[in-house]
């Protein structure tokens, strides 16, 4: 697919953000450079564009359980009233197959953050030289588990992370089926 001019690629991010809410900028910018319609650095000036003229936020949310790298809240995107309006006035200039492709990639995009947002692994060190690990499940509206674990160093912690989110069912499984045997000494 072609590349498309920053104009097109600001009406691309706006698309995207009118299909699904509260994008992280690591979502945002992975679709679309994914689509092949944006490049990194033509991506990041749309985005910032769009920032700067206010056709939508970049902002942590209050009770935010999800961090970045450097554990602070995650900040999301979204896009703003007025940027509905640019996206209502502008959207039949999209060419048909980038509208068709982006109609059609939303509904993936939408379970790859609802599974982003249900599965959360973060880590931060503590005051002994170790490092505290927390890995949550969420499904949709309550926490199902919520663990905190002791790393002795930062690459077991990365491990340990990149574990639950690679295979969240069968750990849980397999900590559900470990809490509830009996025991074999009772």
């Amino acid at each position: 697919m072609p590349e498309i001019d920053l104009p097109g690629g600001k009406l691309i991010l706006l698309y995207m953000l009118h299909q699904i809410s509260s994008v992280s900028s690591a979502d945002l910018m992975n679709w679309a450079v994914d689509s092949l319609y944006l490049d990194y650095f033509s991506f990041i000036q749309a985005k910032e564009d769009l920032k700067r003229d206010r056709f939508i936020i970049e902002a942590s949310r209050k009770g935010e359980t999800r961090v970045d790298a450097a554990g602070r809240p995650l900040e999301l995107c979204d896009i703003t009233p007025e940027g509905e309006i640019v996206l209502a006035h502008l959207l039949p200039t999209l060419p048909p197959h980038v509208r068709a492709y982006l109609t059609k990639a939303a509904p993936k995009w939408k379970q790859d953050a609802h599974e982003e947002a249900s599965v959360l692994a973060s880590y931060l060190p503590d005051a002994n030289g170790a490092y505290q690990v927390r890995l949550i499940l969420t499904d949709g509206t309550r926490q199902t588990a919520d663990l905190t674990l002791f790393a002795p160093d930062e690459e077991s912690a990365q491990k340990m992370c990149r574990r639950w989110k690679e295979s969240t069912a069968s750990i849980y499984l397999h900590l559900l089926q470990s809490l509830q045997s009996e025991s074999e000494s009772e």
